[in-house]
């Protein structure tokens, strides 16, 4: 026998792992919740400022059962505009209950309604469901989230001092910039919702940043602020790891939304991670934790393949 068969017989080595560059906190399900309502109350409040004639041309509405809630769009197939935000959440889910929501998204033609789960999500056996009924797991995002602890005085990502003509300079977006800023997120998404979009700037909660660079919008992200202090960080572009390779620029936006979170009263942050890691390492990760954020959980996501979406 060769030397190079007997080694083909050796034990593979395991692979190597990292430890996670983010802190790791198991949560209850109390704040699991928490966490998700605070989407929820962002895309409620996002959807009831849709201006009407733009929703009627979009088909565009949120609808509610209680404390469940899923979006529609005819038009755009995005998953925030065709998903069920909150199965199981706030109390255990059914078969009849997710076959409604399947017909609801079959009759209104929607081809790939989206369905997240986490490891609170009751009962258990519900992405079982999901997949007797042909959704398959796709992919998911990591839940990160922060208290208002302060940050340090200093800035956590400067700029480089040895190129400050091309410093990163962060902006508020106002009703003078707010076609500027979403012109530049329906580019970067190939969508037409800067109708929409406009109509969220100087509303109450909202707080929407853009990071110029040599003077032109280089990065964007939008934080609203509930009610109940509950923030929830999103609308972001380009989302890093997924349509730009740096995380740099994303990470400058957090901390300024963090700081003047805090500033307006905001009591938890809720992020997402959207190009998770298997080992949670890379700078996606690294900042967030800079940013005092910890990782709660992976949602997981579930919808129809393309070539099953009949």
């Amino acid at each position: 026998m060769s030397t190079a068969a007997l080694s083909e017989l050796e034990p593979l080595a395991p692979p190597e792992t990292h430890a996670p560059e983010i802190a790791i906190e198991e949560v209850s399900r109390d704040m699991s919740r928490a966490i998700e309502r605070a989407e929820v109350a962002a895309w409620r409040d996002l959807y009831e400022a849709a201006p009407a004639d733009f929703a009627a041309r979009q088909g565009l509405s949120i609808a509610s059962d209680g404390d469940l809630v899923w979006t529609t769009c005819t038009t755009i197939p995005f998953i925030h505009f065709n998903c069920v935000k909150n199965i199981g959440v706030d109390g255990p889910a059914t078969e009849d209950q997710l076959d409604v929501l399947l017909a609801h998204y079959r009759n209104a033609g929607i081809r790939r309604p989206w369905f997240y789960t986490s490891p609170h999500t009751e009962p258990s056996r519900l992405r079982c469901w999901l997949e007797a009924r042909g959704l398959q797991h796709q992919g998911g995002w990591e839940r990160i989230y922060r208290n208002a602890t302060p940050l340090p005085a200093e800035p956590l990502f400067p700029g480089d001092p040895l190129i400050p003509v091309d410093d990163p300079v962060v902006e508020e977006v106002t009703p003078r910039t707010a076609s500027e800023w979403a012109s530049f997120i329906d580019a970067k998404y190939r969508l037409p919702t800067s109708p929409w979009l406009t109509a969220l700037v100087g509303r109450k909660g909202w707080h929407h940043y853009m990071l110029k660079r040599g003077g032109a919008v280089a990065a964007v992200r939008s934080l609203f602020i509930g009610p109940d202090g509950a923030a929830w960080s999103g609308i972001d572009a380009p989302v890093p790891g997924i349509m730009a390779p740096s995380f740099d620029l994303d990470a400058m936006l957090g901390e300024r939304l963090v700081r003047d979170g805090i500033a307006a009263g905001a009591k938890l942050f809720v992020a997402d991670i959207e190009a998770p890691l298997p080992d949670r390492d890379g700078p996606a990760y690294r900042n967030y934790d800079r940013l005092g954020f910890k990782l709660a959980y992976l949602r997981n996501h579930y919808a129809y393949l393309p070539a099953y979406s009949s």
